[in-house]
């Protein structure tokens, strides 16, 4: 087998299992609000994004290699980051399962009718078992709905302000101790936890919100798009019937939304590298250096993660002080910049693993896999998955990722 074909796949494998494990320095805290979070932890991705542009960078003449910047990256690191920061109010709308598998099926999709129609720009691709690809393809997506069905132990949502506020107004404070509150460091120790069947849990009181209330919540949580949240997201009952069908509606769009927008941030790097490959040998002649490494990209997508990310938090800042007229809440620093860096190296993995393989081939595999290690992960570790029904879901999500992978391979 070439060399490259190896390093490619071993990178393959380290994308799989960073991706997959960048969330769990994080699953032991209360995040306390998604998208400082997820500030907090691009600030990792850009450290990672930096220190390789350092290592990398040709210090003795101006070069495309290291802190060199390339529009490209920062399109795709802002796809991503977008769809991150959606992934909540699908939570939130849908339900983590229904939402699991509409943006991982999206996203497994469209990433291959993007290589295998050559859409976007990207170079088509035709292996030379064309069923068998597609039969792997159908593998994983089997695999989603099999993981969208498990049911994990989680601990259960804290109340947002709104209804408490609520409760505080209408005197219903006799269990007050049973509670926890927003931001306490009760909040680990004392949540009670429950089986889900990964929607969100009604409110039992008779609190009810319009269409529009229900698309603000900050404070839910945000693991990414292959993690389980470690609590369960409250979900407040609707004015009326057709308020809950304008959620569904909505949720369901924006789960579709956020699969495509994280199918399309890799194709920059494709479209980057298929003309960057063009053009090497030219510049080889010409005496300089090789410009195409797949990790010379590792800094501007990194820099677009975070850009992204800080325009977001800005903006959420503002909304925080002139419409919901009320402090920004914190949330957890030294677990979030440790996922950053985590997913930085994640990252690194899956850009040289499409250097090395090519869209069509690495791009599925580095997809489904974190799913799966995020799974193993939730069952071997957390004990979020318990119960003969989810370890047996959990088994055949698992056989079905690897026959997926391995025909992939094979069809090659």
């Amino acid at each position: 087998m070439d060399e490259q074909i190896v390093f490619g796949y071993a990178a393959a494998f380290v994308a799989i299992f960073f991706y997959g494990t960048c969330y769990v320095p994080a699953k032991t805290y209360d995040t306390y609000d998604g998208i400082i979070f997820q500030w907090f932890m691009c600030s990792g991705i850009l450290l990672v994004g930096i220190g390789w542009g350092l290592l990398s960078n040709n210090w003795s003449h101006f070069s495309q290699s290291g802190m060199f910047t390339f529009p490209g990256g920062l399109l795709g690191g802002s796809l991503f980051a977008i769809a991150n920061l959606l992934i909540p109010t699908v939570v939130n709308t849908l339900g983590l399962g229904v939402g699991f598998m509409f943006w991982n099926a999206t996203n497994i999709a469209l990433g291959y009718c993007v290589s295998r129609l050559g859409l976007f720009g990207v170079a088509p691709t035709i292996p030379n078992m064309p069923l068998v690809s597609l039969l792997g393809i159908g593998c994983m997506l089997a695999s989603i709905v099999v993981y969208s069905t498990i049911k994990p132990t989680l601990k259960r949502a804290k109340e947002s302000k709104r209804a408490k506020d609520k409760a505080e107004r209408d005197d219903k404070t006799d269990n007050d101790e049973s509670k926890v509150e927003w931001g306490t460091m009760d909040s680990v120790t004392n949540s009670t936890t429950e089986s889900s069947p990964l929607l969100p849990q009604l409110k039992g009181d008779d609190y009810r919100e319009s269409f529009q209330e229900s698309l603000v919540h900050p404070e839910l949580p945000n693991f990414g798009p292959y993690t389980f949240p470690n609590e369960i997201g409250e979900r407040v009952q609707l004015l009326d019937a057709d308020a809950e069908k304008k959620r569904k509606v909505f949720g369901m769009t924006i789960a579709l939304l956020v699969g495509a927008f994280l199918s399309c941030s890799f194709v920059p790097f494709t479209n980057w590298n298929k003309e960057c490959r063009m053009t090497e040998q030219a510049a080889l002649d010409d005496g300089d250096m090789e410009t195409c490494n797949p990790l010379n990209f590792v800094f501007s997508q990194c820099l677009g993660v975070y850009l992204t990310s800080t325009i977001a938090f800005l903006l959420y800042s503002l909304f925080h002080r002139f419409v919901l007229k009320r402090s920004m809440p914190r949330s957890v620093m030294r677990p979030a910049y440790i996922c950053g860096i985590l997913w930085g190296f994640g990252l690194c993995g899956k850009l040289y693993a499409i250097g090395a393989l090519g869209f069509d081939q690495a791009y599925p595999i580095c997809t489904i896999g974190p799913a799966m290690v995020s799974m193993i992960w939730s069952a071997g570790y957390f004990k979020e998955i318990q119960g003969t029904y989810n370890l047996r879901r959990l088994t055949l999500g698992t056989l079905l990722v690897l026959v997926g992978t391995g025909l992939r391979i094979a069809s090659k």
